[in-house]
């Protein structure tokens, strides 16, 4: 497949792209800009479609847009593009590409077998630009504003972390690490078990061909990156200690001592020394099982929530 985006270049276009823009300086409402423009052709293989595009979400990495796409049929499709963020790229030439190589690995190490990440479809060169599937749901930071009470009760709050971590140990046992684990980046499906899919790879393509990062310039990173000293796949274990300690700031209906215990959890996946950490996330399974069973004992004979 080979995908490729044409401009559209014409005067109406350019008017109606710079209305667009001066609405945007009032609303703060972001709509992707295909170079200078926010409609154009877009061709997916063989098929071709009109396309806009609105932002989603972003991270200091990357940044998403939803991808509005109508064909001559006026059928409609949504997809989702992501690029890399100028800025990011300033600080590290180096990853200037690194999206192309993501799509390639994708495919190299038949990464659509994990069901937690996020499938990958196509490149784009000319623009630098991934295509991946849109999945409906909510990224983990809109979600947790919906009803804490009833979305992270402790059985959604273990599958939640539970397949968090099967995404990244997928990523961890084919070399990589991730780097980028954001509320961002972790989207809730809205489907009626509300999993979990990891919409991007983060740096997972330049910690797999070792790139030099330094440091990566966000200031709610883990301290390694931000000092720019060695990381490794215990960098990705505080960034999940961060992930469970934003949960339990939500969980608001807990009549024992069971989040003590993931506390706990929180506390050691982010400790400031990277070998004091949990050597990696199957240890942390291993002690959210532990809570799992440390409440069942509390609510033994009793009703469960």
């Amino acid at each position: 497949m080979k995908s490729k985006i044409v401009h559209d270049t014409s005067i109406f276009t350019a008017m109606s792209d710079a209305l667009a823009s001066f609405f945007e300086i009032f609303t703060g409402d972001k709509s992707f800009s295909m170079g200078k423009l926010k409609q154009a052709d877009i061709y997916i293989g063989e098929e071709h479609y009109k396309a806009r595009g609105k932002m989603l979400n972003s991270s200091h990495v990357n940044e998403c847009f939803r991808l509005s796409l109508e064909d001559d049929s006026e059928n409609e499709k949504n997809l989702v593009l992501r690029r890399m963020v100028s800025e990011f790229l300033d600080h590290h030439p180096n990853c200037k590409g690194l999206l192309k190589r993501e799509f390639e690995l994708f495919k190299e190490l038949n990464m659509d077998m994990c069901p937690y990440l996020v499938k990958l479809i196509d490149y784009i060169e000319e623009e630098d630009s991934l295509i991946s599937e849109l999945i409906p749901g909510l990224p983990l930071d809109l979600f947790v504003r919906q009803d804490p009470e009833y979305y992270f009760k402790r059985r959604t709050t273990l599958k939640m972390l539970k397949q968090l971590i099967a995404a990244v140990g997928f990523l961890h046992d084919k070399g990589m690490c991730h780097l980028d684990i954001t509320p961002a980046c972790i989207l809730i499906k809205a489907d009626p078990e509300h999993d979990v899919v990891l919409l991007n790879n983060g740096l997972a393509a330049a910690t797999y061909d070792k790139l030099p990062l330094g440091k990566c310039y966000a200031p709610d990173l883990a301290p390694e990156l931000l000092k720019g000293e060695p990381f490794d796949n215990r960098t990705d274990i505080w960034e999940i200690g961060k992930i469970i300690k934003m949960i339990i700031q939500v969980r608001k209906k807990d009549p024992t001592r069971a989040s003590n215990h993931l506390k706990l959890i929180a506390m050691k996946c982010m400790k400031q020394h990277i070998d004091e950490r949990y050597n990696n996330v199957y240890e942390i399974l291993k002690d959210l099982e532990a809570w799992e069973h440390l409440y069942d004992n509390f609510w033994k004979g009793k009703t469960k929530d």
